[in-house]
């Protein structure tokens, strides 16, 4: 395994994911990739980004404090817009070619299924590489 990649929403169960990502990055002296999806919603007369400017800079720090602590040193962090965050997850793992993704369970994804976040759901139905999922 070279390239690691974990999704991060801001959430907790998505810094869960991320800090156990970066651990096993460390530890198998991989490359670890974090992904934040800066998602948007089309109206009518305009494109409105779920995430504001103050939201995506504390998600920033956070990732920052959580890959320092992990002692992880090749990081890349990953800033992408899109509509839809489980296509652009699948979408950048291809690119860069990752074994595994890391995700928390649920995040802050809204109305969702039960158990699995909708977007961990469908990465976990669609990735051509192994994901997984940290409660």
């Amino acid at each position: 395994m070279k390239h690691i990649m974990a999704a991060v929403d801001g959430s907790e169960p998505s810094y869960r994911a991320l800090k156990h990502a970066a651990n096993l990055a460390k530890k198998i002296n991989a490359e670890l990739f974090v992904i934040v999806v800066r998602e948007f919603i089309v109206g009518r007369k305009d494109v409105y980004l779920v995430k504001n400017n103050d939201e995506i800079r504390d998600i920033k720090d956070k990732i920052n404090e959580i890959v320092l602590a992990a002692q992880e040193p090749t990081t890349n962090v990953i800033l992408v817009k899109s509509k839809t965050a489980a296509f652009s997850i699948l979408d950048v793992a291809i690119e860069k070619e990752v074994d595994l993704i890391v995700m928390g369970a649920s995040g802050k994804g809204g109305i969702g299924t039960f158990f699995l976040g909708s977007v961990s759901q469908e990465v976990l139905k669609k990735s051509a590489c192994p994901v997984t999922i940290v409660h």
